[in-house]
Order: structure tokens, then C-alpha cells, then sequence
């Protein structure tokens, strides 16, 4: 199957839903700042998570509607409300909201895009749905405090992949559990895509951390390098647990980790990070993820939803190359 053949309806069916936003009872002032943040891009991944995954397990993936809606709605208003404790000045390339708009406004964006999500997640009548969105969210709030937290600061690999689950996995984890709710009775469906959402999702998060040193050169805006923001990665610390790392590049990353030092040679911090095996242990550690994630597949019969989710494992994870700008798959 083609995968993206596969995949081409049932973006067209997220990005219609995003459209069809019911947004008459918001105020402009709110209203403008919640379709800048929503209809910005992204790769609408969770939600086709969520319909491959209620696929997989026999269901309808259109019955999906309101509850991917309120999952990318949260997701939405999280990430205006984490740009504004980052201070970040863009998003997917865009101004931030709160540079568009203002920090205030800002916030009130998030909360609104929030509220939206509550909206849709009762809409699915399913009790189940609404309390796996709820945990979700408080799992994203505490991933993004614990990030802010030791920011500037080391810490251990189980915390990071700690932290790592929090922001990124549970959401993975949350699109393919709502996926399996709407798609099957079955509770150990659900049990099983949670596995293989939250595998898929750790992974991206090591996947995301190497782009934004592999993928990015000299001519790109560094402002979101992890390095510069004090914000650990797992390059960060497998190199300075290396024993072939020297001391003037053990100082070098300590420098920039720590805030005594403004910018960086993205091409010195690439040697470095490859020098002490750092980037070969990430992406053996985030293929292992996504093997765990395919393992959990093939526990499901074998279907076109099954068949496209494999794909993805394999673009994204199976045939990673650091070495090549990666594009938008979806």
C-alpha cells in the first residue's frame, strides 16, 4: 500500500474538522487568536494516530471526529501556553501567539483552546474518553513543569525519559487509547495501543531532540536547540557520560547547557555529539521504542490501517537518516 495514498483522505477529513471549528459563541477577540494557533500547520499525526488506531482494532475512523478534535485542541492550547513560559518567539515557523497577539491574550487563548477540547470530549458520550483526556493534560502540565524545573540543570536519563513520556509519549499513548475507545468493547485493545502510542510517541520525542541539532545548519533559526535553552536532551547526556569526549568539549556543551555561553557552531556540536557516540546511542534507543511499538501491532490482525501504521514506523523511526532534513510526512 502507498502510504501516502493511505493517509491522503483521512487528512483531508482532519483538516476539514479544523475548518468546520464551531467558534460563533467566542468573542473575536479570542476567536482570531484560536484559529492563528489551530490552523498554524503541524502534522496532524495524533489525530491520524487516533483513526488508524480505531481502524485497526474494526471501527469507523470518521466516528473519531470529536474525539481526536479534543485532543488536538488541548495539544493546541498547551503549546501556546508552553511558548509563553519559554518565552519562544515562533511556532512551526510563525510568530508565537503571544508575540502575534500579546502575552495576555495569549493566555486566555490557551485557556479558551482548553475549554473547546472539554466541549468535544463530551461530545463522544463516552465517559472513558473524557477522563483519558483530563489525565492527558495534567500528564502534559507536569511534563512541561518538570522540563521548566531542571531547566539549566542535569539530570538522570530515567528523568529525562521521564520527562520525555509526560510531554510527548502520553499524548501518542492518549490518540491511540481514544482510537481503540471509539473503534472496540474490547478493553485489552485499548491496553495494547496504549503501549504501542506511548512507545511510538518516546520515540519521536529522541526523534525531535535529534533533528534540532542534525537537521538544523547555520542558516536556520537556533532559537529552539534544547543546548541554548538549558532544556536537557538525550545527546546531552549520553556525551557527557562518554568516556571519549575530551574536556574542552565536555566545557563547550557544560557552557552553553548552563547559560555562559549565548551561541553555538551547530557543526562543533554535531562532531561532538557523534565523537562521543552520543547521537548512535539516541537512535538506537529510539528505534528500540519503535520496535516495541511494532510489536504491540502485531498482536492485531493484518488490515490497511495496520499496514500504514507500520509505514510510519518505518519513516519516521526504521529509516531515520540525521544526516537529511527531514520533511513533513503528514
Amino acid at each position: 500500500m502507498d502510504l501516502f495514498e493511505g493517509l491522503r483522505e483521512k487528512l483531508d477529513f482532519v483538516n476539514q474538522a479544523i475548518r468546520d471549528l464551531d467558534l460563533s459563541k467566542v468573542h473575536p477577540i479570542i476567536e482570531i487568536p484560536i484559529n492563528y494557533a489551530i490552523q498554524g500547520g503541524g502534522k496532524r499525526l495524533r489525530p491520524v494516530i487516533c483513526m488508524l488506531c480505531a481502524e485497526v482494532v474494526g471501527g469507523d475512523y470518521k466516528e473519531t471526529k470529536n474525539a481526536f478534535m479534543a485532543l488536538e485542541l488541548i495539544h493546541n492550547g498547551t503549546l501556546v501556553h508552553d511558548d509563553i513560559i519559554d518565552e519562544d518567539l515562533f511556532r512551526r515557523g510563525s510568530p508565537s501567539v503571544q508575540v502575534k497577539f500579546d502575552s495576555k491574550r495569549a493566555v486566555l487563548t490557551g485557556d479558551a483552546l482548553l475549554s473547546l477540547g472539554l466541549q468535544y470530549a463530551t461530545k463522544t458520550g463516552k465517559l472513558g474518553i473524557v477522563d483519558r483526556l483530563a489525565e492527558t493534560a495534567l500528564s502534559m502540565v507536569q511534563g512541561v513543569a518538570l522540563q521548566t524545573f531542571f531547566r539549566r540543570k542535569m539530570v538522570s536519563e530515567a528523568t529525562y525519559l521521564n520527562i520525555n513520556y509526560l510531554k510527548s509519549g502520553s499524548l501518542f499513548e492518549c490518540a491511540a487509547v481514544l482510537g481503540s475507545l471509539i473503534g472496540s468493547e474490547n478493553p485489552e485493545d485499548a491496553v495494547i495501543l496504549a503501549e504501542f502510542g506511548r512507545n511510538f510517541g518516546d520515540a519521536y520525542q529522541i526523534r525531535d531532540d535529534i533533528c534540532s541539532i542534525f537537521a538544523e545548519d547555520r542558516h536556520d533559526d537556533l532559537s529552539r536547540v534544547d543546548l541554548l535553552n538549558g532544556d536537557v536532551s538525550l545527546l546531552l547526556i549520553y556525551s557527557l557520560d562518554s568516556e571519549s569526549i575530551s574536556n574542552e568539549d565536555r566545557n563547550t556543551l557544560m557552557m552553553l547547557h548552563l547559560g555562559q555561553k549565548e551561541s553555538l557552531d551547530i557543526h562543533e556540536i554535531q562532531r561532538i555529539y557523534e565523537e562521543a557516540g552520543a547521537l548512535e546511542r539516541s537512535i538506537t534507543l529510539m528505534k528500540s521504542f519503535a520496535e516495541k511499538g511494532r510489536e504491540c501491532l502485531k498482536r492485531f490482525r493484518d488490515s490497511d490501517a495496520r499496514a500504514i501504521l507500520y509505514n510510519l514506523l518505518d519513516l519516521y523511526y526504521s529509516k531515520f537518516n540525521p544526516k537529511v532534513k527531514p520533511e513533513i510526512l503528514l
